[in-house]
């Protein structure tokens, strides 16, 4: 889900008003920036979205599925998140999140626990990637837990790369256990989502999710989306959670996206 975040990241990150400030790169992440043009993906990675132009966001994603590396993500942690060298611009500063009236009343984080396959998602941005797998885990020494997921991207050739994204997840109102925190690292910038847990099935093979995520104070996005613990929803289960998803959210399931979760190269788990 949130890992789609980079694309839109970049896809307005740069405007007349907010160009990397250089002389700030010079002071503060010289040594990325040499490290950046020294390696060879992340060199490839900002002379392609240069070439897409500002507006141009399939394009955008197109060069960061293809050539995104660890050279880069740090590079953008320096100039973004430690010593704002740039400026994000949002796409739209007045959006912000419209979350379903309440959460469920209650929700034991142990109930993540294990293998999740998202199977249906609303936002065309960030939940409709390809075999996405996401299992949860206790995180060690902590009462929290880590979220990791495998997802796959087209390259520029048409080749399939795959991807794997981690976030820690707390639960820190008492009062509202159904409401969860996400912190993200993703391209070097730290996003933050709270989900809600709108419905869970007795048997426990599926969840219906809400989040609501920021990246700046006026950078805001949500979507929806359905964890199921096999790659193919049964029909008993796609009626159920059509019938939740439109008396709790509102929403018609016929609008979502049904990501591809069979075939999936598990060899990469």
């Amino acid at each position: 889900m949130r890992r789609s975040n980079y694309g839109l990241m970049m896809g307005h990150g740069v405007n007349a008003k907010s160009n990397p400030d250089v002389l700030c790169i010079a002071e503060h992440c010289g040594r990325q920036s040499a490290a950046c043009v020294t390696d060879a993906d992340c060199r490839h990675n900002m002379e392609c979205m240069t070439k897409c132009g500002l507006t141009n966001h399939k394009c955008m994603y197109e060069c960061m599925n293809t050539y995104e590396d660890e050279v880069f993500d740090a590079f953008m942690k320096c100039m973004v998140d430690d010593n704002h060298c740039m400026t994000l611009t949002p796409p739209d500063p007045a959006f912000r999140c419209s979350p379903p009236v309440s959460a469920l009343g209650d929700f034991n984080l142990s109930e993540l626990t294990g293998r999740w396959y998202i199977v249906l998602g609303l936002n065309r941005d960030y939940d409709c990637f390809d075999c996405q797998i996401t299992t949860y885990k206790p995180t060690p020494n902590s009462s929290n837990y880590t979220l990791t997921e495998l997802y796959d991207v087209v390259m520029l050739n048409g080749s399939t790369r795959h991807m794997v994204a981690t976030q820690q997840v707390a639960q820190l109102d008492p009062l509202k256990p159904a409401v969860l925190d996400y912190t993200n690292h993703l391209m070097g910038i730290t996003m933050y989502e709270k989900w809600q847990i709108v419905d869970v099935s007795q048997s426990g093979t599926y969840l219906i999710v809400y989040y609501c995520g920021h990246m700046s104070a006026d950078w805001w996005y949500e979507g929806n989306l359905v964890y199921y613990r096999q790659p193919t929803i049964s029909p008993e289960d796609y009626s159920k959670i059509s019938d939740a998803v439109r008396q709790k959210i509102g929403h018609d399931v016929g609008d979502y996206c049904r990501p591809r979760t069979t075939s999936c190269s598990y060899m990469y788990l």
